[in-house]
């Protein structure tokens, strides 16, 4: 073989080798591709929404507040210290209210004590029944209201007496005038009948000739005299039945007069008693808010004021308190583009940034409630939607060696379920087409 054709042999399989080469690399390269594009199509991968958030109680925080604010007197807290239920936090000034609900107490006591003594009046009671508010005798106010009261229900009875016994001395005194004239009037009456017969018989020894006729004139004058007196009797009997009557109308009147102011006054003095009850009602819960105490057991966060003499305003929060012993959760801010694949029930992981991850196993847990509208951040006005998650006990577990506090910030990776990386990119670019073919 000659040095040329030994070179052309040595460059032929040398452009074999490089083409064998070659298409073995091709080979790969769309076996590669194509077991790529079918893993792509059937592997399932785990979807997760990403999530930030912190832990919390499972019922919240307990934010303190005060319904009329004031000025602060007392301070028997401050941030961190841990306080059990009904502790006194702190005292507001009550001067004010304490100095109204004692003028309300003066009048409710006033008021009270003239209310019985009305109601005596009413009902003609021989004395005053003082109801158990002011048997209270150590109290001068209301030793004072029933000295009062009892002295005036005393003049009014002895005037009202007063003025009823004379209308029934009156009443008495025509009865025992009627009774005397109805005796004058018998008297004359008899005397009547009596010269009746007395001219019968004389008339019957006139016409014999027996009587003198001058005689029996008389007898007839005296006979039409006493019934003349008889009427008269008969008329002033008659008037003083009359006045008896309209004595009696007096005595009535007197009776209803009484009555009616009696009622109209116990019922102005009732309607003023419930004015004066209900202010004092409600200044005596003021003055128990003056004490501010702790409505759960728990650690102060969060407090508002920090020296005496601080104002607090109505109705804004004084400062909150963190249940201790309560369940922890987990309450994260989902993005509302991921919120069409998150929903309770699904599974979730929980990392607590707030401690070296090296050390901090990933905690299980579930969504266990999702807000049902979106909702605004106050400081960036980014817009959430609020999942609560709740860690599983085997969780608790690994965490024993780690303290939780309400406030640690963490992650949460919601597993919104499987699909495949072919579906994971070409989502966006069907979704893509879905809108450019949506017609105007």
């Amino acid at each position: 073989m000659t040095p040329k054709n030994a070179t052309d042999n040595r460059s032929l399989n040398e452009l074999i080798d490089d083409k064998q080469i070659r298409i073995f690399g091709l080979i790969v390269l769309i076996s590669t591709l194509g077991i790529f594009g079918l893993w792509s199509v059937l592997a399932p991968i785990d979807g997760a929404a990403l999530a930030t958030g912190f832990v919390t109680v499972k019922s919240h925080r307990k934010t303190v507040q005060h319904l009329d604010g004031g000025i602060v007197s007392q301070l028997l807290v401050k941030d961190g210290d841990i306080v059990t239920e009904g502790d006194l936090l702190l005292t507001l000034d009550g001067t004010e209210n304490k100095a109204q609900l004692e003028i309300a107490r003066g009048q409710y006591i006033a008021l009270t004590a003239q209310v019985a003594r009305l109601e005596a009046e009413r009902d003609g009671k021989p004395a005053i029944a003082y109801p158990e508010s002011l048997n209270e005798v150590s109290d001068l106010r209301i030793q004072e209201a029933r000295k009062t009261e009892d002295q005036l229900f005393t003049a009014r009875k002895n005037a009202h007496e007063g003025e009823m016994s004379v209308l029934t001395q009156r009443v008495g005194q025509l009865n025992s005038k009627i009774s005397g004239l109805s005796g004058q009037r018998k008297s004359k009456q008899e005397l009547v009948s009596s010269y009746q017969e007395e001219a019968k018989d004389l008339r019957e020894l006139l016409a014999e000739g027996f009587a003198d006729k001058q005689r029996l004139r008389d007898v007839e004058r005296n006979f039409t005299d006493n019934n003349g007196e008889i009427s008269a009797l008969s008329s002033e009997i008659a008037s003083a039945q009359i006045q008896i009557g309209e004595t009696k109308l007096e005595i009535l009147q007197l009776e209803k007069k009484l009555q009616e102011e009696v009622t109209a006054k116990l019922s102005e003095v009732q309607s003023e008693l419930y004015d004066v009850t209900q202010r004092m009602t409600a200044t005596k819960d003021k003055v128990v808010r003056i004490d501010i105490k702790a409505p759960v057991s728990g650690r102060i966060m969060g407090l508002a004021v920090h020296t005496l003499g601080g104002v607090i305003l109505p109705g804004h929060p004084i400062l909150d308190i963190v249940p201790q012993k309560e369940e922890l959760i987990v309450e994260a801010q989902v993005n509302p583009l991921d919120i069409d694949r998150v929903n309770i029930g699904l599974l979730a992981e929980v990392r607590f940034t707030a401690f070296k991850q090296a050390l901090t196993p990933v905690i299980e847990g579930k969504v266990i409630n999702l807000s049902a509208d979106r909702l605004i951040e106050e400081k960036s006005g980014t817009p959430y939607y609020l999942a609560q998650v709740e860690m599983t006990p085997e969780s608790y577990e690994k965490m024993k060696h780690l303290e939780l506090v309400p406030g640690m910030p963490v992650e949460v990776l919601i597993k919104t379920g499987e699909r495949t990386l072919f579906e994971y990119l070409t989502k966006p670019i069907s979704n893509a087409f879905a809108r450019a073919f949506i017609e105007d």
